[in-house]
């Protein structure tokens, strides 16, 4: 199924939430508005602000706030990549320049700061103070994880338990916090309040591995950076870390964990190898139970079509191509 069908319940909502990121892009400084405006524009699925609308919107109560709480996730995400891009020194996404492409390293954090507050603001005017202590915990937990990551190296980590830990930072910690915050600000029960919580976790965790996936078996243009992007970054994910417990041996894979040097050459060579092995079906495998896990997550709340979009919300996400 298409994602536009399966998101068809909060079609409209997502529209407000689209003209509400616009409306946030505004700044006094010309050019720190354009930047902003062309993070926004870059598009995306807008999965995050997606699924805290299809928790929140099994308890319908202030539709103005869980509409302000949307933007204020996918704020937060846009900020992140600011500053992902900068600490990977990309210079595309989407296809599209990136900020610190454009801008000198300072300028770029700044811009990433001001979208990070834009976000804790819109944040701020839902109010309530749990929903502040969710969003002030992911926050933490992502930061974290960027400078954990930062210090340790990149990714020279052969560790799944150190793998998990770090998409869960990077990625499953925004899913998490979001549902929980939509549940709270909806006065859900706290039963439902965790499942959601934790199929935002298994989800998030499922997209970040599928992610990874397909930075080896997608092409260039439906990825917009080069194939293998993250092995050439230092980065070890879950296809590079499950081949690499099969040939520890491996000269290449060996120079890009301990850091010690090898040419473009080989490296190209062990992305073609990682792509054509069953370390990238077993890295399905691996997604496609956490997708379960994760919509076992919702057997305890009601039936309704918001319940059944993030059913099928979980299977595209291990579907998808790109």
């Amino acid at each position: 199924m298409e994602l536009k069908e399966i998101l068809k319940p909060v079609e409209a909502d997502l529209v407000t939430v689209e003209a509400q990121l616009r409306e946030a892009a505004r700044a006094e400084f010309g050019p720190l508005a354009l930047v902003i405006e062309s993070v926004i524009e870059s598009g995306g699925k807008r999965m995050r602000p997606a699924v805290t609308l299809l928790a929140g919107r099994m308890y319908p109560k202030n539709d103005k706030h869980l509409l302000r709480l949307a933007t204020s996730v996918e704020l937060l995400h846009l900020a992140t990549l600011i500053h992902d891009d900068l600490i990977d020194a990309a210079s595309t996404r989407r296809g599209s320049a990136t900020i610190n492409s454009k801008w000198d390293s300072k300028s770029t954090v700044l811009a990433g700061d001001y979208v990070w507050a834009k976000a804790a603001k819109i944040a701020a005017d839902v109010g309530n103070t749990q929903v502040l202590g969710i969003f002030a915990d992911t926050v933490m937990v992502i930061v974290e994880g960027e400078i954990k990551q930062d210090y340790m190296g990149s990714g020279a980590s052969t560790n799944r338990d150190e793998y998990f830990n770090r998409i869960y930072a990077k990625t499953a910690s925004l899913f998490e916090g979001a549902m929980r915050s939509a549940a709270v600000l909806g006065d859900a029960p706290q039963r439902h309040v965790d499942a959601l919580g934790m199929y935002g976790r298994k989800l998030g965790s499922a997209f970040q591995i599928i992610d990874d996936v397909l930075d080896f078996v997608g092409t260039q243009n439906d990825l917009g950076k080069p194939v293998g992007n993250d092995l050439r970054q230092g980065v070890i994910t879950l296809p590079a870390l499950l081949y690499y417990e099969k040939h520890p041996a491996h000269p290449t894979l060996a120079s890009v964990v301990v850091k010690n040097g090898h040419t473009p050459q080989e490296l190209e060579q062990v992305i073609q190898e990682i792509r054509v092995s069953p370390e990238i079906e077993a890295s399905r495998l691996q997604a496609q139970t956490l997708a379960g896990e994760a919509i076992r997550e919702l057997d305890v709340l009601p039936k309704s079509k918001y319940r059944q979009a993030l059913v099928q919300l979980a299977e595209y996400v291990i579907e998808r191509k790109k």
